[in-house]
């Protein structure tokens, strides 16, 4: 078979659904396909997330020493930010003689949506080194840097980043636009959100979902929840993760009886189906005042509560803060691990349930059952910006110079939580 024939056959492969097929067959022949099969071959690999065969495509390349084009280089730079491979995406993007600004947003957007903090500052110092570069940043590289400097609470550079959007003329963009809402609320700045939001020439459902769910994460829900009702006066349609905003809204106000009329809402008023993220909001809805017995028979009532690893996971936290009996946290426990087994998240979770309860070798159980499977959790980290100084924090660091007196007034806020919330007040008891 010649070039042309298994350039042909490769993506009659891919457009019937045999990607496995045509990349063994790739992998076979002893002819090389040209750039436009390697891109159509790498696009359904992104398309998949599947990770094992755009790596064999990938070897490939390099095994038969095909020279990768700015436009093949950019394809596999993008399968390796899909995939979660940063260390890959990084070798590849520093090697390209030429890169474009799809390049730039590949690399940045993946550093962005990283789990560290030093991925978080790696796409701000990418944001950076682009400009220098003489490249202008469109609305997708705003979108992903803002992105970064929430997470990051660096409200500093969230300014810069939204003064050089304004000069390239892209302040009025909806994507960067709702990125700044974001932003700026992350940042504890509802006013330049509001700002941002009343000058917006247009405003999108992602727009008005960013506003309702900062309102919600900062504990206003009353606005959050006015601003659902003005979204749909204003002829918009809800979709589903405005629902999870307005959800998990509720749930941190303790409102168990409006979310649960929103979420009926879902599908009698919008047409919408709930999905496992949704399901598990109202878990901690319903968590959270102390209605352990109704969230699980939620739970144990949907017609495909199998498959909702994402519920199971949330019932399983709701033990560990909530109480909950053991039989319920072995159940849910099951549940979760048989469709997760590999999260090291929840595996700490369940021994730390465990340890409430003073069941230690259930809490050793747990941990060797991390071990076996050689999970290692990464440690949970928080940001945030005073003074134009970041201060990150990672569990249990010593490593700030004023960790001492941070520890002092942690400890005096969690003694004073812990006091206020078995204090009745006027004969209720709040949680």
């Amino acid at each position: 078979m010649g070039s042309a024939g298994l350039a042909r056959t490769l993506k009659s492969l891919c457009i019937t659904g045999h990607l496995s097929k045509a990349v063994s067959l790739l992998c076979r022949s002893p002819v090389c396909p040209g750039a436009g099969t390697y891109a159509l071959l790498l696009q359904e690999c992104v398309n998949r997330r599947d990770v094992r065969l755009g790596k064999r495509i990938h070897a490939r390349m390099v095994a038969t020493g095909f020279r990768c084009s700015a436009y093949i280089a950019t394809k596999l730079l993008i399968f390796y930010v899909k995939i979660g491979d940063l260390g890959c995406a990084q070798k590849l993007f520093d090697g390209m003689p030429q890169r474009s600004v799809v390049a730039w947003n590949a690399v940045i957007s993946g550093c962005a949506r990283g789990g560290s903090a030093e991925a978080q500052e790696r796409a701000v110092e990418l944001f950076d080194a682009m400009r220098a570069e003489g490249l202008a940043p469109d609305q997708f590289t705003f979108a992903s840097v803002l992105c970064a400097c929430a997470r990051l609470a660096a409200l500093g550079h969230g300014r810069r980043v939204h003064g050089v959007a304004v000069k390239c003329d892209v302040g009025g963009n909806v994507f960067a636009n709702s990125a700044l809402v974001d932003m700026y609320l992350k940042c504890s700045c509802p006013g330049d959100a509001h700002r941002v939001f009343a000058a917006a020439p247009e405003r999108n459902v992602t727009m008005w979902t960013a506003v309702i769910s900062g309102h919600g994460q900062q504990g206003r829900v009353a606005e959050a929840l006015a601003l659902f009702d003005r979204m749909a006066a204003d002829g918009l349609r809800p979709n589903d993760v405005t629902f999870l905003a307005v959800l998990s809204a509720c749930a941190h106000g303790g409102l168990v009886d409006e979310g649960l009329r929103r979420f009926s809402s879902m599908s009698m008023e919008y047409g919408l189906t709930p999905r496992g993220p949704h399901y598990a909001a109202v878990v901690d809805m319903l968590a959270r005042v102390g209605r352990l017995h109704d969230a699980y028979e939620l739970v144990k009532n949907l017609p495909d509560c199998q498959e909702h690893s994402v519920v199971w996971g949330a019932i399983l936290g709701a033990c560990r803060k909530h109480g909950g009996d053991v039989e319920l946290v072995e159940l849910a426990a099951r549940r979760f691990f048989r469709l997760q087994p590999g999260n090291a998240g929840k595996y700490l979770v369940l021994a730390n349930t465990y340890a409430a309860r003073e069941m230690w070798d259930s809490v050793a159980g747990a941990h060797e059952a991390m071990r076996a499977l050689g999970l290692k959790k990464d440690r949970a980290w928080s940001s945030v910006e005073v003074q134009g100084k970041k201060n990150i924090f990672l569990v249990g660091d010593t490593y700030h110079d004023d960790y001492s007196a941070i520890y002092e007034v942690c400890n005096a806020l969690a003694s004073a939580v812990a006091e206020q919330s078995v204090r009745p007040m006027d004969g209720v008891s709040h949680c």
